[in-house]
């Protein structure tokens, strides 16, 4: 890939951020710590369907407020292709604020979590869903959800249920220490989402504290992801998940820095499955041979992506290949009909409004 700055930037960048941290305040959450341990009963328990993680968090999430509906129907809005290899935070959340069976459910999703702020979502009775890292014996790293549904400070544990380690979660839960928790979770940049009814708003505003702004979030996220790399160098994930941060955050060139350093350290291939922010960091750059290598070599692990194709469409278009982009942005489409960015798009692809960066020339 093209590389826009040298490493000592990049490496300049991690100091510098390494030298402010003891000026930027932690993170601020509603008064008052959590106890000591709490657990939701109440969630029903719910074996996914092939390929159907996403919904069936979702749906055993929001059982613990009386959802009576199977996985499916969060799985025909959410990835009406089962083959669909990814649902993102942001869709689930969207899927809860849109439905009218239980209008008066709402939801929200951030990165930069805490345990700390996970068990005050999982004391106040709020269910937590957050997405993982997962090692499958024979398969490898893959991306995975996860219900949390109780926690104990005195034996630094915590429960979850699993929709794919159905006989392991069993009633209680999978129980597993903080630490490792933490491990796996900082592979998706900490990316939590919580549901709530919307007459206990305020009371989430509160225990979120300045996380209700996902900027905050975000920030956050990208301070901690700046720790983590300058205490190891090597750490891929700690470069991904500030790239992932920045992305969030508009900084498309610090993003691709950090992109740019995961990517020689080395990511899981699947990683491209779940996680967008390098296409789009790459995009906003202008860097469009980077985001087509990048769909290729995703499209060359699987098809069922609509990201994949999406973001193959970006790049068409930005480079002004227009006929190529709306086959890309068709495919998304009849993949997933719910893509509604594939369509917008579209058509400001055909309507003559679609604006990119100027093009930089691969090398």
């Amino acid at each position: 890939m093209t590389t826009i700055q040298p490493i000592a930037r990049l490496l300049a960048v991690i100091l510098i951020a390494a030298m402010v941290l003891v000026a930027i305040p932690s993170p601020v959450h509603g008064q008052g710590g959590p106890p000591p341990s709490a657990r939701l009963d109440g969630i029903r328990l719910t074996p996914q369907l092939w390929n159907n993680c996403g919904p069936a968090n979702l749906t055993q999430a929001l059982s613990y407020f009386g959802w009576g509906y199977d996985q499916t129907r969060a799985a025909n809005y959410l990835k009406p292709d089962p083959e669909d290899k990814n649902v993102s935070p942001g869709q689930m959340a969207a899927f809860v604020n849109q439905q009218t069976e239980m209008p008066t459910l709402r939801a929200l999703w951030r990165y930069g979590g805490t345990l700390d702020l996970i068990k005050r979502l999982i004391a106040a009775g709020f269910p937590v869903i957050i997405e993982s890292g997962f090692d499958v014996e024979d398969l490898g790293w893959m991306g995975h959800y996860e219900t949390v549904i109780a926690y104990d400070d005195a034996s630094q544990t915590i429960w979850h249920f699993d929709t794919y380690l159905v006989d392991e979660s069993g009633s209680m839960g999978i129980a597993r220490p903080y630490s490792e928790f933490d491990y796996w979770w900082r592979h998706f940049n900490r990316a939590f989402i919580v549901i709530f009814p919307v007459d206990r708003e305020n009371e989430i505003r509160d225990i979120l504290g300045s996380y209700v702004d996902p900027k905050y979030a975000a920030e956050q996220a990208l301070i901690v992801a700046r720790q983590e790399a300058t205490e190891d160098p090597n750490d891929s994930w700690a470069w991904f998940n500030a790239g992932t941060s920045s992305a969030k955050l508009g900084r498309y060139h610090d993003a691709a820095i950090y992109f740019d350093e995961a990517f020689r350290l080395g990511m899981p291939y699947r990683v491209t499955w779940y996680q967008f922010g390098a296409y789009e960091a790459y995009f906003n750059l202008g860097r469009f041979e980077d985001v087509l290598t990048l769909a290729n070599n995703t499209a060359a692990t699987t098809l069922y992506v609509e990201e994949t194709n999406y973001w193959r469409g970006m790049a068409y278009a930005g480079l002004g290949r227009f006929d190529e982009a709306v086959v890309q942005f068709d495919e998304a489409l009849a993949f997933n009909r719910n893509f509604l960015e594939a369509q917008t798009a579209k058509d400001q692809v055909q309507n003559g409004t679609f604006a990119a960066a100027a093009p930089v020339p691969s090398q």
